[in-house]
């Protein structure tokens, strides 16, 4: 086949393509003054590439262009477009008219007058007096799609795609059998060594390609040949991720070193991390770096001088997935920070496509941990601010060479602060064990510090009650349990339970684990029988401790009750005053007046309260009001007694209202009384029985 036509020849096609393509004039002319527009069948000339059409006439304001034919998307092809303001070109006027870039080869052109005066419709609406249109030259841009810059024969039989397949016409191949087929050019029969081939297209009549400002009717174009099958097997690459990889499968006939190979993504610069075999074939990561496009196509050649290409391969990139993450202690529930003194479990949410984050660590802020349970992350320590985490993107079902590599690097959009989480120390449970991380210690009789059990009354003899303190053992906290902020609360109550102000304590603490213990002595237990209790507990403080709105940590860790005093009896004295005393012995009746003294020995409870009933021995004075037939006398009594404390209970002042029965000597002369119409004398032995009302309790515990 020539490759050339000479310029008659040329000459003479052109004279037939426009009598083929003669357009008549329409049938009907316009209406008005204005003349019916002539166009010049050789001035039609189509620029698909560049989206429109010109011709060139006379009268050509208000011309109307039509197209319709074919099929784009599933969609039919229609338009229309009216000339408005035409040029001046010499005697003559050109128009141009926008068409679609993407119109079908069969598309078919027509033109009408200017819509008529008073028509109704648009210009593509109007289909009356329309005539066909033939455009007599086609000017391209290309050939061949811009990706058309290699051609795969690693098995055997390449295809080389064509932008305008009707407007090709022969194909010669210097190196190899081209042929066409179905809008692409096929090419077989090439030898392997062949690195690059040269093809010559002849161009259909009337078609023509623009270079520089010429339209050609050939056109030599030399694209590299593949010989390498290359495959992207990690999946579609991830846009705009940072260090994005991909991993790379080249056939067992690429041979060398792919180290040696030049990589390119997209036109930039890629480079070979790792390498593995595979079989027959060859791994090979590569990083390309931030993707923006749509489509990766990673290129490798030679090192050569030449540059030409061995393999080729391509891909669809997808958006990076959002990173998101939950963070959690174990047994504490979900955790808004990264914890510096414990690790915290991270819980991923999936991002689907057979791929799944993992966890990286940052240097200087947070390291990553794994266990049977999952991943986890721990600040660094002394390290405080804000961080995102940082997670690796990979995909499920890579060779196992390579089944741990981050094809990229995720950054979540919440950034966390870094700082130490507080768990509630088990204070209650360890003050039952042998080292408690806070203990109450009392002075035994040898000296030495005796533990005092929690949660249960304990007693101990008045004497050493200067020798308790509370002990906070610091060397005894774990540094994962982080600060503890604590209240430590002493109260001293008195046997009656009134409170003892002057000794009450409520202190508040921050306490981290250290080498040296807290200790706070008990002071102001100034009574018999006072009640010491102890409480120790953490401060509901949502800013320090992990979940605190769910757990009441402001109730005490640990309670002590401490009863100052010891004894089963009591033996004291008070002041009695009988009132309504009754004598029962003759002469009986009741006295209105009495006083004296009385001593009492009664039982006493573990808490220091006194029995109700009790013996009693004393002096008294009796019948100090005028009684009639009973003398005023002194009486030594006893008996028993029932006392009920109606104040200042356990104190020297103490008052009492009490239930008497006695056996009296009444200290004084014979007293004769009459008894009806007979005279008696009264014996000095009397039984008492009656209220009184008692003063004071100074004695001492049996």
């Amino acid at each position: 086949m020539r490759e050339r036509w000479s310029s008659t020849e040329l000459t003479f096609v052109f004279t037939f393509v426009s009598m083929l393509v003669a357009v008549p004039p329409p049938a009907a002319a316009a209406e008005g003054p204005q003349a019916s527009p002539r166009i010049d069948p050789g001035s039609v000339v189509l620029y698909p590439d560049q989206g429109r059409i010109e011709l060139e006439g006379d009268h050509l304001e208000g011309l109307r262009l039509r197209w319709e034919g074919g099929h784009v998307n599933g969609a039919d092809v229609r338009g229309a477009d009216v000339c408005l303001a035409p040029t001046p070109v010499g005697k003559h006027e050109r128009c141009a008219f926008s068409i679609p870039r993407t119109l079908p080869p069969e598309v078919a052109f027509a033109w009408a007058p200017v819509l008529a005066s008073g028509a109704v419709g648009t210009a593509t609406e109007q289909t009356a007096g329309f005539s066909p249109l033939r455009p007599a030259r086609v000017l391209l841009d290309r050939i061949f799609p811009v990706s058309a810059t290699t051609v795969d024969l690693s098995a055997d039989v390449g295809r080389i795609p064509l932008a305008h397949p009707e407007a090709v016409a022969a194909i010669d191949c210097a190196q190899a059998r081209c042929e066409l087929d179905e809008g692409a050019i096929q090419v077989r029969a090439i030898s392997a060594a062949v690195t690059a081939l040269t093809m010559h297209v002849h161009l259909s009549p009337h078609y023509f390609l623009l270079r520089n400002g010429t339209a050609d009717s050939t056109l030599t174009q030399t694209i590299a040949v593949l010989h390498c099958p290359a495959e992207i097997i990690s999946g579609a690459p991830l846009r705009r991720a940072d260090a994005t990889n991909v991993l790379v499968r080249l056939g067992g006939r690429c041979g060398g070193d792919p180290r040696e190979l030049r990589w390119g993504a997209n036109g930039e610069p890629a480079t070979v991390v790792r390498t593995a075999k595979e079989g027959d074939s060859l791994l090979v990561l590569l990083t390309v770096g931030d993707l923006e496009d749509a489509t990766l196509t990673l290129t490798a050649t030679r090192p050569e001088a030449d540059g030409s290409v061995v393999a080729v391969a391509h891909s669809p990139t997808r958006p990076a997935p959002l990173a998101r993450a939950t963070l959690e202690l174990p047994g504490h529930g979900p955790i808004d920070f990264i914890p510096t003194n414990r690790d915290a479990e991270v819980h991923v949410a999936p991002v689907g496509n057979h791929a799944y984050l993992v966890p990286l660590p940052e240097e200087g802020a947070y390291r990553v941990t794994a266990d049977a349970k999952g991943p986890g992350v721990r600040g660094e320590d002394s390290v405080g601010g804000f961080v995102a985490l940082r997670f690796g993107y990979r995909v499920e079902g890579l060779p196992p060479p390579f089944a741990a590599t981050d094809l990229a690097v995720l950054t979540e959009s919440l950034q966390r602060p870094i700082r130490e989480a507080s768990i509630p120390a088990p204070i209650g449970e360890s003050a039952l064990g042998p080292n408690p991380l806070v203990d109450l210690l009392c002075t035994n009789e040898h000296g030495s510090p005796e533990r005092i059990t929690p949660g249960k009354r304990t007693s101990i003899p008045f004497a050493r009650r200067d020798g308790c303190r509370v002990v906070i053992h610091r060397e005894r906290f774990k540094p994962e349990d982080g600060t503890q902020d604590l209240t430590v609360e002493i109260d001293v109550t008195k046997v009656d339970d009134s409170p003892r102000t002057d000794a009450h304590v409520s202190e508040r603490m921050v306490l981290r684990p250290g080498p040296e213990s807290r200790i706070f002595w008990i002071r102001g237990v100034k009574g018999q029988f006072d009640r010491v209790t102890v409480r120790i507990a953490h401060v509901a403080d949502d800013a320090r401790y992990v979940g605190a709105s769910e757990t009441r940590t402001s109730l005490p860790a640990a309670q002590w009750t401490l009863v100052v005093g010891e004894g089963r009896l009591r033996f004291y004295a008070t002041a009695a005053i009988p009132t309504g005393l009754f004598h029962i012995t003759a002469p009986s009746g009741v006295l209105t007046l009495n006083f004296g003294a009385l001593s009492r020995l009664t039982s006493l409870d573990q808490e220091g309260h006194e029995g109700l009933l009790g013996l009693e021995l004393g002096a008294m004075g009796v019948g100090l009001a005028s009684t009639p037939n009973f003398p005023t006398t002194l009486a030594v009594l006893g008996g028993v007694g029932v006392s009920i404390p109606i104040g200042n209970r356990g104190e020297p002042t103490q008052a009492a209202v009490n239930l008497h029965a006695w056996i009296a000597y009444e200290l004084r002369a014979d007293y004769v009384y009459l008894s009806g119409t007979s005279t008696l004398t009264a014996s000095h032995w009397s039984f008492l029985f009656g209220p009184s009302i008692t003063i004071g309790n100074v004695g001492t515990n049996l």
